[in-house]
């Protein structure tokens, strides 16, 4: 059994919000008091009660990091805080540590005000974190780790803006957001983390947009959005890239369709639901899966309800569809809350079109 922090130390964690940790092999050995607390802390952090960055105190402290294998180490060069050679340097790469430490810990403070519904507060938590952000950046406006931090807060504090329904501010945070953003996956095109993000991003400028009635300028930001989930669902094929990619085609339908467009609704609803099919094929016991294809016909019927005799017919057809896969996963207990909404819809349609 891992040991314990020391009962002192245990107190003060538990108080804790940003905790460095000076690590050097001697500390990171098991058994040893840094050890146990380092697993404590990074308990707290898994649970997102505290955030935990670790200075590399002695030399050799990376080839036996152990629990910080995969976490950076401040400084990120190598060195240690022990070596004499360039001091202000390293201090200054500690400083930087121990400063995205604390940024990161105002993005918590204000992921758990927003979750409280305290949108007011929860914006001003990430504005504290992105003004350190951009004060780490300016310092080295190369530095991928800072602008990573920026893109965050910005990204974190329109999300604020927008739930408490600032749509101009939100919009112009994200599109600062943005240029970060784009910046950090053409520097590293591979990096599939990144090009999410920066999709996200455009997601999100559409959904603002889309809100304040600007139809045209949220096609196009969704249109941005779907050339990069294209790339990434066939990259990746993984389901949460597919499940991106078919959810982009959706806002596409929902907006070309606002803008009285409903073949182009249409077609893109249509895409959207062979990929949807696709994947609920693939996964048959997944039931968020299994309600986007129900959805997805749902949204091609009432297009096709609108249009021709044959239309009408292909509608009706989907409607069934869509409604035996709702019965499936109710009869499963697998139906959510979200999804609870839909039967009712899909049977009111189906009344209207006459079964």
């Amino acid at each position: 059994m891992p040991a314990a922090p020391p009962e002192d130390t245990r107190s003060r964690l538990r108080t804790a919000d940003v905790i460095v940790v000076l690590a050097s092999p001697e500390a990171l050995m098991p058994g040893s008091s840094v050890e146990a607390t380092l697993r404590e802390g990074l308990t707290m952090e898994r649970d997102k009660r505290a955030v935990v960055i670790p200075l590399r105190a002695r030399a050799g402290t990376q080839e036996q990091a152990g629990l910080l294998s995969d976490r950076t180490l401040y400084p990120r060069d190598g060195r240690a805080l022990d070596e004499a050679e360039h001091p202000e340097e390293t201090f200054r790469e500690a400083i930087a540590g121990v400063l995205t430490g604390v940024t990161l810990c105002h993005v918590m403070v204000g992921d758990y005000l927003l979750e409280d519904e305290r949108e007011a507060a929860a914006a001003a938590a990430f504005q504290r974190g992105m003004t350190l952000a951009e004060r780490l950046a300016e310092g080295a406006p190369d530095d991928q780790d800072h602008r990573s931090l920026v893109a965050l807060t910005r990204d974190r504090y329109a999300d604020a803006l927008l739930a408490a329904g600032d749509g101009p501010g939100a919009l112009a945070a994200y599109r600062e957001a943005l240029v970060v953003r784009d910046r950090l996956a053409r520097d590293a095109p591979d990096d599939i983390q990144r090009r999410r993000a920066l999709a996200r991003c455009h997601e999100s400028i559409g959904e603002v947009l889309r809100a304040m009635g600007e139809k045209p300028e949220a096609l196009a930001a969704y249109r941005a959005c779907l050339v990069l989930r294209e790339d990434l669902a066939e990259a990746t094929y993984d389901d949460e890239a597919r499940r991106d990619l078919y959810a982009t085609y959706g806002r596409i339908g929902h907006v070309l369709r606002a803008m009285a467009d409903p073949r182009g609704a249409l077609q893109a609803f249509r895409t959207g639901l062979t990929l949807a099919a696709r994947l609920a094929s693939e996964q048959p016991d997944v039931s968020e899966i299994q309600g986007d294809h129900a959805l997805f016909c749902f949204r091609a019927a009432t297009v096709l309800a609108e249009g021709t005799s044959a239309e009408r017919l292909e509608a009706r057809s989907l409607l069934r569809r869509a409604l035996a896969i709702y019965r499936v996963l109710e009869e499963r207990e697998l139906l959510t809350e979200a999804q609870a909404i839909w039967p009712p819809a899909v049977e009111a349609l189906l009344v209207t079109l006459g079964t």
